[in-house]
């Protein structure tokens, strides 16, 4: 019988822990794993953001209301809740000034002495994309992840703000950081639905030979919302749904619908697919632009019958 591994100690550090991707995505996905024992014994989590909370007991039923709603594993919430939650604290910290980085310097010391061993430590950026490159250089000016081998860090989409701002991101990491310390996701990625199509596409002997342009005629894809901007609107103001949907989740779904098949599932591979299929895409003119979209924003309205406000009326 094969003896599993053994995970190391992890400190998750989730900057911007107080925001919205925090208590859809994240938490419930992490409640997930310790339910299923796929989280090391040894691990707590640390949300660090600009909110203010009177305590960590206050952050985690804010967190626990994520679970309950966005969770597909609520049945075990009241008996496992109790002793995962305890992993948990919150710190408002301004993620732009070195006191914040010698705090989690510290953390990170006083949590190695207490388990005797060196802990694995991974920084999860799920902020802004300007605030992205400075706290990038805040962790290398204070030597956060000199170890390559225990330190990584997940910029979540999106990565810059437009492509100059993405390249500069790229360029100012390779100086600081090994690429294998560098993970750039996009959480739509991790959806069921997603991650079925590859197995839909090349694994299903009824659709594979099909699936292409002789056979299909043309392809729509629909990102249909159920919620609206709720208290991002702050964030959106910035980034626009431009930037926060189409440019990373729509078209990481039009490669994956229309890339070739991949020689393998290795995930340079999967990456060398996706490319050839934008390096395909057809470029529209500026002056052509309003033949091929349409802009708009949500006005009032109703979801699953309750009244929902118009775009303009939503909180900044």
């Amino acid at each position: 019988m094969a003896t599993e591994k053994k995970l190391s100690p992890t400190i998750l550090f989730i900057f911007g822990g107080s925001g919205d991707l925090t208590n859809r995505k994240l938490i419930p996905a992490l409640y997930n794993l310790f339910i299923d024992d796929y989280l090391p014994e040894k691990f707590v989590v640390i949300g660090v953001g600009r909110t203010s909370f009177s305590s960590d007991d206050e952050y985690r039923n804010k967190l626990l209301e994520g679970v309950q709603q966005f969770s597909r594993r609520k049945d075990s919430i009241t008996e496992k809740w109790s002793s995962f939650s305890t992993k948990i604290s919150y710190h408002e910290l301004d993620l732009t000034e070195d006191t914040t980085y010698s705090n989690i310097n510290n953390w990170i010391t006083d949590k190695a002495k207490e388990w005797d061993e060196k802990p694995t430590v991974i920084y999860y950026l799920s902020v802004a994309p300007k605030l992205a490159p400075i706290i990038a250089q805040k962790l290398s000016d204070n030597k956060l992840c000199e170890d390559d081998a225990t330190t990584r860090m997940v910029f979540e989409k999106p990565f810059g703000h437009d492509l100059k701002s993405a390249v500069a991101l790229n360029q100012l990491l390779s100086k600081m950081f090994k690429e294998d310390q560098i993970y750039r996701i996009d959480h739509y990625l991790g959806k069921e639905t997603v991650q079925n199509i590859l197995a839909f596409r090349f694994a299903n002997a009824l659709f594979e030979p099909v699936w292409n342009n002789k056979y299909i005629e043309h392809i729509q894809i629909t990102a249909a919302e159920t919620v609206g901007v709720e208290d991002r609107g702050g964030y959106y103001e910035q980034a626009g749904a431009l930037r926060d949907m189409v440019q990373n989740h729509i078209l990481q779904l039009l490669c994956m619908i229309a890339m070739e098949p991949p020689v393998s599932f290795d995930a340079n591979e999967i990456r060398n697919k996706k490319v050839d299929v934008l390096n395909s895409l057809r470029k529209i003119d500026n002056e052509e632009v309003h033949q091929y979209a349409v802009r708009g924003q949500y006005s009032d309205g109703w979801i699953k019958a309750e009244e929902v406000n118009a775009y303009r009326k939503e909180k900044m």
